[in-house]
């Protein structure tokens, strides 16, 4: 990625012309709120608050044990280990149960409002870029992106996740068109909060690096400077979880220790979807030989594993990626929307069907928006479409060489909706 130093000078419309800044509406806000709230609010009234399964049951009781003393662990006393989670996620549910109520419908409530949060902070970055249209049209689409407005739905932390990253964006691209120590600072913060929500997020912090270094307009000393300011406070934020981890377990990790059965899982060739879906999960002995070990020695285990049968399934490397890109940006072939997160329990057979197709069309169509949309944006800001790029470039190299759900999408659909609305906004000009 090299970001150019320039400054974006005048917001351009799609081809490039310049337009005025729009000002600050009322009514666009208010619009704005009206497409947040109002589909998020009679999608769970009609569908309800499902049970909590699977990940979501054990941030819930990582909140819970937080909330009576015993730690952030993801396991109720007595109850077999299980692995070691990011925690920024389950002490948000534990300060929603502590301060609204101990109720899984709080959480969701709570997160409704924070994907409001999101889409208006992506009202401000296409504000301060492009035309009135495009600031309207992009939150638009995520306020009615179905599948991010399902995930609100449940106690993941997908929603809070894509804040986070979005938040992130902003300052870099701030901190891009105006240096200085305090923007750094931030956007080292963010990195390490995304990071602490998700264990994916760890890599926000080399695209933090490579955006001030390539700031070429700044003296060497000023970027290193910079990157080193934004390290400090990325380290910083990480160093209480960092420490925790290594005072309770007597070793060191960083953030998690699912990464290695993630890596494992997602090139396992007998797990690699459509035929995968119904297949047993891995070898008995290699389960067997996990079991002996605690979280942290299997991780390892598993990961050693995964780099094995990576290389021993190289040849079928495109496939796999091919099918795991279908299933994170469309949810194709999997077709997991519902059932993965238990809203299936809740929400009848043939309402389910309805809703993952039309999930999957209006993935497939925001994906198709989003492409043209790209060659627009680099024309009229090659700052922000090489940044947004490298974020959803990490983010798609991730998960497929690890694991591919659709849920992961939340996270940078709001990224795709910019360029959707920017495709969007040339489509309406070349009609006038």
């Amino acid at each position: 990625m090299s970001l150019s130093g320039q400054s974006p000078g005048p917001p351009l419309d799609g081809d490039g012309y310049m337009k005025p800044k729009p000002a600050w509406h009322i009514p666009h806000l208010a619009i704005l709120a009206i497409a947040a709230l109002v589909p998020r609010i009679v999608f769970l009234a009609l569908a309800g608050v499902p049970p909590a399964f699977l990940d979501a049951h054990e941030y819930k009781v990582m909140a819970e044990n937080l909330l009576a003393g015993r730690d952030l662990n993801a396991a109720s006393p007595g109850e077999p280990e299980l692995p070691i989670r990011v925690p920024l996620y389950a002490i948000f549910v534990a300060a929603v149960f502590k301060l609204i109520g101990h109720s899984e419908k709080a959480v969701v409530a709570v997160q409704t409002l924070i994907a409001s949060a999101t889409i208006l902070v992506l009202f401000l970055l296409a504000r301060r870029y492009f035309c009135s249209f495009v600031a309207l049209a992009a939150p638009v689409l995520v306020a009615l992106h179905l599948p991010s407005i399902v995930h609100c739905g449940v106690l993941y932390p997908d929603t809070l996740f894509a804040l986070l990253v979005l938040v992130f964006v902003y300052v870099v691209l701030t901190l891009v068109d105006t240096p200085n120590r305090a923007k750094a600072l931030a956007a080292g913060s963010l990195a390490g909060l995304s990071t602490l929500c998700k264990a994916a997020g760890q890599g926000l912090i080399i695209i933090l690096i490579v955006a001030i270094a390539s700031r070429r307009s700044l003296s060497r000393r000023h970027r290193a400077m910079l990157c080193a300011l934004a390290f400090a406070a990325f380290a910083t934020v990480m160093a209480p979880w960092v420490v925790r981890n290594l005072v309770r377990f007597g070793r060191f990790v960083p953030t998690g220790t699912l990464a290695g059965f993630n890596f494992l899982t997602g090139n396992y060739e007998e797990l690699v979807p459509p035929k995968g879906v119904a297949r047993p999960a891995l070898p008995p002995g290699m389960l067997e030989n996990a079991s002996k070990m605690d979280w942290i020695d299997r991780d390892r285990y598993f990961f050693r594993e995964g780099i094995r049968v990576f290389f021993r399934n190289l040849t079928s490397l495109p496939k796999r990626a091919l099918i795991k890109t279908a299933i994170l940006f469309i949810d194709y072939p999997r077709c997991s929307l519902i059932d993965n997160i238990a809203y299936d329990a809740v929400i009848s057979q043939r309402t389910s069907r309805i809703l993952v197709v039309a999930g999957a069309v209006q993935n497939s169509i925001y994906i198709l928006l989003g492409l043209c949309g790209v060659f627009v944006c680099i024309r009229s800001n090659k700052n922000l479409t090489l940044l947004a790029g490298a974020v959803l470039l990490y983010f798609w190299a991730g998960y497929t060489l690890t694991r591919s759900l659709s849920r992961y999408s939340v996270t940078f659909y709001p990224l795709i909706c910019l360029f959707s609305g920017c495709a969007l906004g040339l489509l309406r000009k070349r009609k006038r």
